[in-house]
């Protein structure tokens, strides 16, 4: 290990930007969608903000929208790609999904993240608990801190798999989950000093940077996106 390289060290953990996920997919929460147009918009600034960050690798969820993410942010920094399967949003059951329509399945969706009494060891439109997430985001963590080629690296993923990132950092490990607001296009920072991880920033957006805009779940900015373009039906 090189001196100094373990103190010091820092994650930006970025959620992808804007999508409509527009198709259903046998992985991820609603699908394997691309960007918005705002989502790209969205990319390209974070883009422009990272161009001053010496960034030693980027790491991507294999799913369509975070790896275009990353790809706007890699382009910039001439960097490759890394895809972690251990990135992917929480994964429901192929069964589950085949049997629903998309609108019923977003309504479940709504409820499992949005429910103040959703469990850790609760499953995920039959699939994934959040507890077995945060036990594959752990085992990335540890992955990497094994390696001595970084000092700083992107990891770019969805909001539920960071949420488990974020658990890892504050020392979460039972009640509430998904307290933690990840908008679409959204920085966190996981400092690692002495080996010990602090959440150094959260859920910063730098297109509404004080969330002027920013009040309701990204559930609800979701389901006005779908329901406005006819992608699912208004209640």
């Amino acid at each position: 290990m090189k001196k100094g390289l373990m103190d010091g060290r820092r994650i930006y953990l970025m959620r992808h930007g804007e999508t409509l996920y527009q198709r259903v997919a046998n992985e991820g929460a609603l699908g394997n969608g691309a960007l918005t147009e705002r989502g790209q918009e969205q990319t390209a600034a974070v883009a422009l903000l990272f161009r001053g960050v010496p960034l030693d690798a980027i790491y991507a969820s294999p799913l369509e929208r975070a790896y275009e993410t990353a790809q706007v942010i890699a382009k910039e920094k001439e960097l490759d790609i890394q895809v972690a399967p251990e990135l992917s949003e929480i994964i429901p059951s192929d069964t589950v999904l085949a049997q629903k329509s998309l609108t019923d399945i977003f309504k479940e969706i709504q409820e499992f993240f949005k429910n103040t009494d959703s469990d850790w060891d609760e499953s995920y439109l039959g699939g994934e608990s959040f507890r077995q997430v945060y036990a594959r985001a752990g085992r990335l963590l540890q992955a990497l801190l094994a390696k001595d080629d970084w000092q700083t690296i992107l990891l770019v993923a969805h909001g539920g798999v960071n949420n488990a990132f974020l658990a890892h950092a504050t020392g979460i490990t039972q009640g509430r989950i998904f307290n933690i607001e990840q908008d679409f296009g959204c920085i966190n920072i996981i400092d690692f000093v002495h080996g010990r991880p602090f959440l150094r920033l959260a859920n910063f957006t730098l297109y509404d940077q004080l969330k002027i805009h920013l009040r309701e779940h990204s559930l609800d900015i979701i389901l006005n996106l779908l329901q406005g373009r006819g992608i699912i039906d208004a209640d």
